[in-house]
C-alpha cells in the first residue's frame, strides 16, 4: 500500500505499542496512515490524535463535523486514499452514500444544526475562495456565536489535513 514499510500493530513494541493501544481504543483500530505516520514521525502523530481529541471536547464545534469535512476537502484535492478512507468510515457510522458522493455540495443534507453547517460551508468557503472571504463572512459567524478562535481552529484543522493528506499521497504505491 505504501513505498515504506510501516510499523504495524501486531509489530509494535514499547512506546509506539502504546500510542496504537491509545488509537484503539478511540477508534476501535489503527488506520494504516496512522501507521505510516508513527514510523515515519511518531511526535507528529501523537500532536495529531492530541488535535484531535482537543476538538473532541470543543465547546462550539461539534467534533462530528470533522469527517464531513476531510471528506469534502479530500475530494476537491482528488486525495483518493482519504476519500476512500472518510467514506468507508461515515459509511460505517450510518452516513447514506449518496449524500457523500459529493459532500460539499450536500452540507446542507447534514444532519448537524444550522450554526454547525455555516462554520463548516465558511471553512470551506475560505479556503477555496480565498480572495472573496470577507469581513462580512466572518460576520455571520459571530452572529452564529463563533468566535474568531473557533473559525481558525476549523480553518487550521482544515488545512492541516489538507498537507497530511497530500503527504499520504506521496508515500502510496
Amino acid at each position: 500500500m505504501f513505498i515504506i514499510n510501516p510499523i504495524k500493530v501486531v509489530n509494535a513494541t514499547g512506546e509506539l505499542k502504546i500510542l496504537y493501544q491509545k488509537i484503539e481504543k478511540t477508534l476501535s483500530f489503527v488506520p494504516p496512515h496512522f501507521e505510516l505516520f508513527a514510523t515515519i514521525d511518531r511526535e507528529s502523530l501523537k500532536d495529531f490524535i492530541e488535535y484531535n481529541l482537543y476538538f473532541s471536547k470543543h465547546p462550539k464545534i461539534d467534533a462530528k463535523i470533522l469527517p464531513f469535512l476531510r471528506l469534502c476537502i479530500a475530494q476537491k484535492e482528488c486525495r483518493k486514499y482519504c476519500v476512500d478512507f472518510n467514506t468507508k468510515l461515515l459509511m460505517k457510522n450510518g452516513v447514506n452514500k449518496q449524500i457523500l458522493s459529493n459532500i460539499c455540495l450536500n452540507i446542507d443534507k447534514l444532519s448537524f444544526d444550522i450554526k454547525q453547517k455555516l462554520l463548516f460551508s465558511k471553512v470551506i468557503y475560505a479556503i477555496y475562495n480565498t480572495d472573496n472571504f470577507s469581513k462580512e463572512d466572518l460576520q455571520e459567524l459571530y452572529d452564529a456565536d463563533f468566535s474568531d478562535k473557533d473559525f481558525y481552529e476549523l480553518l487550521s484543522y482544515a488545512t492541516n489535513f489538507m498537507a497530511k493528506s497530500k503527504m499520504i499521497e506521496v508515500y502510496i504505491k
